[in-house]
């Protein structure tokens, strides 16, 4: 059982590429108490193989986040793949400069995503810097809480349909009408409203 009491937000990108933005995102989440793991300094030594650990880590985390850059990293997209599986919150941002040195296999699949046809696409958001970056994750992920917060009082608040009773069948065949329990002995009475007149009959 996962015993870490802060919401946990995994931190996917090329290690190296987006060092600093890998930071700048951390250091922003903490800010609000929000736990951002990142491998460098939250895998430490396991017995478990590497593959294992970070996928435990996505199935473990409460948000995730991408950064994607130029590199086609098949780990990141493993782990954003995983992230989907298991219908995580994915939060994608694409750092928008010198586009140009950019993978097409990595160009390919950020269109993908982002394909108004795509029912399974998301929302990328775009940014240059790691500032802006920081700051952008930050009002994304509390908009996604706030979110998430509001959906769940509407399901609390909205009123359930009453059921019907069991208790009590009603049947009118003809001109009687027969009144009785489903469990047990059924008691009828039966009412007879044909013009010629009102009788009543019981019957056990």
């Amino acid at each position: 059982m996962d015993s870490r009491p802060q919401l946990s937000l995994f931190i996917s990108s090329k290690m190296g590429e987006l060092a600093p933005e890998r930071r700048a995102v951390q250091e922003a989440l903490s800010a609000f108490l929000l736990h951002g793991w990142l491998w460098e300094t939250d895998a430490g030594a396991r017995p478990e193989p590497i593959r294992s650990v970070y996928l435990a880590e996505v199935e473990a985390c409460d948000i995730y986040i991408g950064l994607f850059w130029q590199g086609y990293g098949p780990y990141t997209i493993e782990e954003f793949e995983h992230a989907r599986k298991h219908h995580k919150p994915c939060l994608v941002y694409d750092k928008h400069i010198e586009q140009e040195k950019r993978e097409a296999k990595l160009g390919t699949f950020l269109a993908s995503l982002q394909d108004v046809e795509n029912r399974k696409g998301l929302t990328v958001c775009r940014f240059k810097t790691a500032e802006q970056l920081a700051e952008q994750v930050q009002k994304d992920v509390m908009r996604l809480l706030a979110s998430t917060f509001k959906n769940s009082r509407k399901q609390i608040s909205q009123p359930q349909e009453p059921s019907a009773s069991p208790a009590m069948n009603v049947t009118e065949a003809h001109h009687n009408i027969i009144i009785g329990n489903n469990y047990g002995k059924t008691e009828q009475h039966n009412y007879d409203i044909s013009s010629t007149g009102r009788k009543r009959r019981n019957r056990e």
